[in-house]
């Protein structure tokens, strides 16, 4: 972690001029000094070895930058002249991706020692012997020292710290010096304990070393972890490696291959490393960036760089530089037989913030109470708002100036104490100004954060008078626009002096083209007062993000002390579609137009249900009569059934019989349906259509004729007003119960039934018919009670 006090590359008293923000850190830049002491006592069993070997192997993949030194030891003891307590096995070398691969072999010789090789444990001399190679080099790279070992101190076998007697003793005494060295060369030491781990020995010799490396605060100190199997090991690998390097981390995401592993990255990342511990070198990575496209090693993709280390190891790498914030992806495929262990995929970033910070008033008095906004974006001008990124954060402020000792200044974002939003990513507080300050002031931000590095923009101002001659204020929302669009803003001012005034006006801490004002300077005359209007402009070529401005208007004969400022936050959103646009501008015609479309296709179907509702022959009686020398008499009769059909259809069997019957048929030559104008319409076996009044007999074919009427409780020819059909049957009381069946049978006793029998026929659209050719379970003239329904809803 890095407490980085944000103090301007100016002098105070003089104008703070906007810096971008550095580019995203080299290799050069981020190196290191590394060393890894590896113990190969006896007191460490064969599999506690090979979990060193491993971890070694993860702290040279796991290294973000190609231009770090890395040295790897083995210790154990001497126990004669003739032997060493210290081996290099990996001479001190840059960490490029060749020196990566080759880095395999030689961890290779590292092995615990048998009877006759030393099998102590001389931490003394593993100290030094790091200590020695982290400095040769000189220069103010990061040292850091990692110790694998047990923490159990043995030299009771070393001629070299005296009789058998003293031997522990000395060599507590030598481990205490050897710390101070390290203290004094700056190398911060991390030990892992393997094996039978005393934690007290580990933690001691984490704080003997070096404990400023890049933050005082807790997170970042050296500190002693466990690795007591393949999994824990390479979570604490990766505390220590991102606490040594003040790098972000998040606790690692585990799944058995196949599997999908997303990790998050912020937006304030500038570097960044993946790093998958495989649990078995046959297991394949695959990376997606956050729009989902494949990740090359190698490579460039949308402004990011790709290298990867280790792809043939059991723990490997990407380096990720400007890396697209979002959600990666790694994909791990194995062949089978090789799916059964556990891998695990963590990401370690550094990044870098922009702060701006204002005081209102801009120009306090001495003795009055000041208002203090600092807000924080990323390097691409993007705000801050995740609420993981703002955890991360610890912001507060100082007050510094002439005739008084610096301030602290407490500053919050919690929505309370005059903070406007809780999480917005905007800190404010309050200071009263010392009644001793008697000229210049400064207001700088401090911030408390792992592995970020700020852009320096403090808030330079003078103490102001009893009662100023000049005065101005801002007037400026926070707001929302589109690239090239624009803010509005007003600025007010007066004038009592007895000579012309220029008033400035100017934008701070933004990077050059992302926004502009259109009113920049306002002269004043003597006495004169003014209320003018300006617009605030972003560029037409900024992508969607939130940029923040600081607004500064300044007297142009004392520009040191500004007469108000105001940050002012302006949403960027993208241009919108065609359709958005019209949307925004005409909803309320657009939704009135659908309600009304919407009306007029309800009133269609209405109306066309009516409309062959009207036609429908449902509930008519059709009469077959003949004429002889007997006089006029009925053959047959038929109620024709109440379905929504435009035309029913039949024939005549026998016309020229005795007995003509009338026959429902689907495909009969004859049709009828209702005329409602003049009764009813018969459509012929000549195709020809012609309309007569009801109850009037109709010549069919020889003597035959047909009289059409309407049936009991049948309805009236012409359409009766009312409500559709659906609609009465949710009205109340609309219903009636149907009447009882009556007994009426054929007039001149016939009786006959229909040729299509009186049972039922699934397969005729027209239903059955029932002795005297009325409607089974009802008379010729009776009605159902469908039939009912069907009358009052029409």
């Amino acid at each position: 972690m890095l407490t980085l006090v944000l103090i301007g590359q100016t002098t105070l008293g003089q104008a703070a001029l906007p810096a971008p923000l550095a580019p995203a850190a080299s290799g050069a830049t981020d190196a290191v000094d590394l060393a890894v002491a590896v113990d190969e006592s006896s007191s460490l069993s064969q599999a506690d070895m090979e979990r060193e070997r491993d971890a070694v192997g993860r702290i040279a993949v796991g290294e973000i930058s190609p231009a770090s030194r890395m040295t790897v030891l083995g210790f154990a003891s001497a126990d004669n002249d003739d032997q060493s307590p210290v081996d290099e096995v990996c001479t001190t070398t840059e960490l490029d991706a060749v020196a990566r691969e080759k880095m395999d072999g030689c961890i290779g010789r590292l092995a615990r020692r048998g009877a006759g090789q030393g099998t102590g444990t001389d931490f003394p001399n593993a100290v030094r012997q790091a200590v020695t190679r982290l400095s040769e080099h000189g220069g103010s790279r990061p040292r850091i020292l990692f110790l694998l070992t047990d923490g159990r101190l043995d030299v009771t076998g070393s001629p070299s710290y005296g009789t058998a007697d003293n031997r522990q003793k000395n060599g507590r005494r030598a481990l205490t010096e050897a710390l101070a060295e390290a203290r004094a060369a700056k190398v911060q030491i991390w030990p892992l304990g393997f094996g039978d781990i005393d934690m007290d020995a580990l933690r001691a010799m984490a704080e003997g070393g070096y404990r400023g490396g890049c933050t005082d605060l807790d997170a970042a100190r050296p500190r002693a972890d466990r690795a007591t199997d393949s999994q824990t090991l390479g979570d604490a690998v990766q505390r220590a490696f991102a606490g040594a390097r003040c790098l972000v981390t998040d606790p690692p995401r585990k799944d058995t291959p196949p599997a999908d592993i997303s990790v998050p990255l912020s937006p304030l990342a500038t570097l960044a490393t993946i790093v998958v511990s495989k649990g078995d070198r046959a297991v394949r990575a695959t990376y997606y960036d956050p729009r989902g496209r494949k990740v090359e090693p190698g490579g460039w993709s949308d402004g990011s760089a790709f290298t990867l280390a280790g792809s043939g190891g059991e723990v490997e790498s990407l380096r990720v530089t400007d890396p697209r914030p979002g959600r990666w992806r790694v994909r791990l495929d194995a062949p089978k037989g090789h799916r059964d262990r556990l891998a695990s995929v963590s990401v370690q970033w550094r990044g870098a913030v922009r702060s701006s910070i204002v005081m209102t008033p801009a120009a306090p008095r001495p003795g009055e109470r000041a208002r203090v906004e600092l807000t924080l974006q990323t390097r691409d001008d993007k705000g801050i708002g995740d609420p993981a990124d703002l955890r991360r954060l610890k912001v507060s402020g100082r007050l510094t100036g002439d005739g008084f000792a610096p301030e602290r200044l407490a500053l919050s974002d919690d929505g309370e104490n005059g903070d406007r939003k809780a999480g917005d990513g905007r800190f404010t507080g309050t200071v009263t100004i010392p009644r001793g300050a008697t000229g210049a002031l400064k207001a700088v931000g401090v911030l408390g954060a792992v592995g970020l590095t700020t852009d320096h923009r403090p808030f330079l101002t003078r103490t102001a008078s009893a009662n100023p001659e000049v005065r101005a204020g801002l007037r400026v929302s926070d707001a929302e626009t589109h690239p090239g669009g624009s803010v509005p803003f007003r600025l007010l001012a007066s004038n009592d002096s007895d000579r012309p005034r220029t008033l400035r006006l100017a934008l701070r801490d933004t990077e050059p083209g992302t926004v502009a004002l259109s009113l920049t300077e306002v002269v004043l005359a003597p006495g004169a007062s003014v209320d003018r209007a300006g617009r605030l402009t972003v560029g037409a070529r900024l992508s969607p993000r939130e940029l923040t401005a600081r607004m500064e208007v300044s007297d142009a004969d004392d520009s040191a002390r500004p007469l108000d400022a105001k940050l002012v936050t302006v949403a960027i959103t993208p241009v919108p579609t065609w359709w958005q646009r019209l949307w925004n501008a005409w909803w309320w015609a657009l939704i009135a137009g659908a309600v009304l479309l919407a009306a007029l296709v309800g009133w269609s179907v209405w109306h066309r249900e009516q409309t062959r509702e009207g036609v429908s022959p449902g509930g008519l009686l059709l009469r077959l009569t003949v004429s002889d020398d007997s006089g006029e008499r009925t053959t047959s009769e038929m109620a024709v059934p109440r379905r929504r059909v435009p035309w029913y259809r039949f024939d005549v069997s026998d016309p020229d019989g005795a007995g003509p019957r009338l026959v429902p048929r689907p495909t009969g030559r004859y049709a009828v349906q209702r005329d409602p104008r003049t009764g009813v319409r018969l459509r012929t076996p000549d195709g020809r259509d012609q309309s007569y009044p009801l109850a009037r007999d109709i010549p069919l074919e020889g003597r035959v004729r047909l009289r059409v009427e309407r049936g009991a409780g049948g309805r009236s020819p012409g359409r009766r007003p009312g409500p559709p059909r659906w609609l009465a049957d949710l009205l109340p009381g609309r219903r009636r119960t149907a009447p009882a069946p009556s007994d009426r049978r054929d007039r001149d006793n016939l009786g006959g039934r229909d040729t299509y029998g009186d049972e039922p026929d699934a397969r005729s659209p027209y239903g059955s018919s029932s002795p005297g050719g009325s409607s089974r379970g009802g008379s010729s003239r009776g009605s159902s009670s469908y039939d009912d329904e069907f009358d009052e809803a029409t």
